[in-house]
């Protein structure tokens, strides 16, 4: 009797959570949140205090199984660590289901099932890519993505090659890795976690502290579907007891990699500050090919990656909304969120070896949109000096227009069940802020839009005044501002319609279908022409469907590039024609050239990845990407306009006067097709947005 007594008393204390001391010196929600992985804490809500975070077996319902974050409250069930298995009634560990085999999962009581990538997935594997995988029980709402880590225990200390010395900053004391020749500061938060009340503001600059924060782990993932990383299986996505921390919406830190040499004699370094790509709704600034250790070393520069708010939490647009915002914009939290690192970079980057008045900012897809879009906001003109954007400069899909961003509103709405009048007493505003974030995360269908794109940032009129194509053209970009523009060989091809089936079965009917669905019926004749079917060295892959991506690589990618840098001033052209296994160069191919992160490379990999390298610190450092035993790169500016095709014989080709194959078609037409709406295309008229 006894015994049972005093079960049920551990049983009833459990249920309660426990203030250690370590989390019991957090006294907001801010600096409990960023000091939770390093002391184990959450915040309570109900008692507005910092507590010990329990394990899941220790939960004891559903609510609070779910529960990332906090402990009593209705948003946060972002369901990373834990999940509620209905069939077994308890609360259990999601790394229990990350298996690598159907058995080892069906043991598991896990779900072995068939799941495939978004349509509008812009790295590898691509769009529509199905595969079988083991996910936490089908009955169970929240999908996970698989671990090939498996499970592990959950290190009350990290682990680390050693520690750096402490940097004090403006917001606190941070230590960070210690490895060879290099210092290595990971998740270091740079603005209050966007949660609860913050959703849907401006960043808001971080609370100080005082004890060291344990720079030496990357943080967690923006919230975002976990079908974008379903075909990385070599990557550790999901959130467990060991270093996998998936995604959560307290994500707003930045890395650093600083060489060691950080003496008050040393002469301060260039700053490359990267912003990762995924169509402005996945990635992470912890993929293992943003790794910039090599970069960083072998370079002597200082690199900044950062993390901002993605898709619903980044760029949900509405009139409704502006209010939350001093200044009367919405949709642009992303990028807000950017700006507020880069002002962080400003203040703090000395202590850490950097040169603050030699910032570059650099990003690959919608990081490269994002530099472009940030090129014409002047609020984060102060921060940065030179920009550089792979594949995506001033790109169609790289925005979207407060009309599309109204839709979203809507869908929002309908899918948090906000959108009636009864559903909470304050209104719509006040029942999506307290929307859980599995609801908002999953349940947003995509943008019914010709191109599948779903978010993006909004041209509000306030703090997005223009595309970048016409900012540009009006002059109106950052002035004075040396840049580099480029594109892959096939950036297009994942986006060809039915990729990648459509590479060996396209036929000229359907290639004829992808002219008239895309662009028009009245328009398939010209397309025709400038984009003939072309037989290549690569025998297996449709000579149509050849033809379409060279098609999809112009209007997404190399036509903007050369029109930005024709309208500004210095600035450099690339193609970058590498190719890899399948004889392509796809979208997201030259990354890992430039962060020197490539595997198994060949030594002509390894000598392109040395002159990318050597080209982008370079221009970091001058403006100039030229330098000592590099294949020389003439700028734009120098006639006759010419772009350096990188690659392992790298040559000049010349495109004066939009004499690429599709650029004078696309600029001539670009009204009409560069904005992506639901419903009718409409065009947009420069004065009517711009303030």
């Amino acid at each position: 009797m006894f015994l049972k007594l005093t079960n049920l008393w551990i049983l009833w204390i459990s249920a309660f959570p426990v203030v250690s001391a370590a989390c019991g010196e957090h006294r907001s929600l801010s600096t409990c949140l960023a000091f939770r992985r390093q002391d184990l804490c959450a915040w309570d809500v109900a008692a507005k205090r910092c507590v010990a975070a329990r394990g899941c077996e220790a939960r004891r319902s559903p609510r609070e199984c779910e529960s990332e974050l906090t402990t009593g409250a209705t948003w946060d069930d972002t369901q990373n660590q834990c999940f509620w298995d209905l069939r077994m009634k308890q609360c259990r560990w999601s790394d229990e289901c990350f298996a690598p085999g159907k058995e080892e999962c069906l043991r598991a009581q896990c779900s072995w099932r068939k799941v495939c990538t978004p349509q509008d997935m812009a790295s590898r594997p691509g769009p529509n890519v199905c595969f079988d995988t083991c996910r936490i029980p089908s009955a169970n709402v929240s999908l996970m993505p698989h671990d090939t880590h498996g499970r592990a225990e959950r290190a009350m200390a990290p682990k680390r090659p050693g520690s750096s010395k402490v940097v004090h900053t403006s917001t606190g004391p941070v230590q960070g890795n210690q490895l060879l020749g290099l210092a290595e500061f990971l998740g270091i938060p740079f603005a209050q976690a966007p949660v609860e009340q913050r959703r849907w503001a401006p960043s808001e600059k971080m609370e100080s502290w005082n004890q060291v924060f344990q720079a030496t782990e990357f943080s967690a993932a923006c919230a975002q579907q976990s079908g974008y990383y379903a075909g990385s299986l070599g990557k550790c996505q999901g959130l467990t007891r060991g270093k996998c921390l998936g995604y959560s919406e307290d994500c707003l830190t930045l890395n650093i990699w600083s060489p060691s040499d950080q003496s008050s004699l040393a002469a301060p370094k260039a700053v490359l500050f990267w912003i990762h790509g995924g169509c402005y709704v996945s990635g992470s600034a912890a993929d293992a090919e943003y790794n910039a250790t090599e970069l960083a070393q072998k370079q002597d520069v200082v690199v900044v990656s950062v993390q901002y708010r993605l898709g619903v939490f980044g760029f949900l647009g509405s009139p409704h909304i502006r209010s939350r915002d001093p200044k009367g914009s919405t949709g642009n939290y992303g990028l807000m969120d950017n700006i507020a690192a880069l002002q962080w970079v400003q203040q703090n980057i000395a202590a850490f070896g950097g040169d603050p008045n030699r910032v570059t900012i650099f990003g690959e897809s919608s990081g490269a949109g994002s530099v472009s879009l940030l090129l014409g906001v002047k609020e984060s003109w102060p921060y940065y000096h030179r920009a550089i954007m792979e594949s995506g400069t001033g790109s169609f899909w790289s925005y979207i227009t407060l009309d599309a961003a109204k839709g979203n509103w809507q869908q929002v709405l309908n899918a948090t069940k906000c959108s009636s009048e009864d559903a909470h007493p304050d209104g719509p505003v006040a029942c999506i802020l307290s929307a859980s974030s599995s609801v908002l995360t999953y349940a947003v269908e995509l943008v019914p839009c010709r191109d599948g794109c779903t978010w993006a940032p909004v041209l509000d009129g306030v703090f997005l005044r223009g595309t970048p194509v016409q900012l540009a053209k009006a002059g109106l970009l950052r002035p004075n501002t040396p840049s580099i523009s480029g594109f892959n060989k096939d950036d297009g091809a994942m986006f060809v319609t039915g990729y990648p089936i459509s590479m060996v079965s396209m036929s000229q009917s359907s290639l004829d279908s992808y002219f008239s669905e895309r662009y028009g019926e009245e328009r398939k004749s010209q397309l025709q022409q400038l984009f003939p079917p072309k037989t290549t060295g690569t025998w297996w892959i449709s000579k149509y469907f050849q033809a379409a991506q060279a098609c999809e690589t112009d209007f997404s990618y190399s036509c903007t590039a050369m029109w930005i840098s024709t309208w500004s001033s210095p600035s450099f052209v690339y193609k970058f024609s590498q190719p890899d296994s399948q004889g392509l160069t796809l979208h997201g191919d030259e990354i890992p050239y430039i962060f020197g992160t490539l595997e198994s490379p060949s030594s002509s990999d390894l000598q392109v990845s040395q002159w990318m390298m050597k080209y982008w610190a370079n221009f970091a450092k001058t403006g100039d990407p030229n330098g000592p035993g590099l294949p020389h790169w003439p700028s734009w500016q120098q006639p006759p306009a010419s772009l350096l095709n990188i690659s392992d014989q790298p040559v000049l080709a010349e495109a004066p006067n939009n004499s690429w194959p599709g650029c004078g078609f696309f600029l001539s037409n670009w009204d009409f097709y560069s904005l992506c709406l639901p419903g009718e295309k409409r065009s947009v008229n420069l004065s009517q947005i711009m303030v």
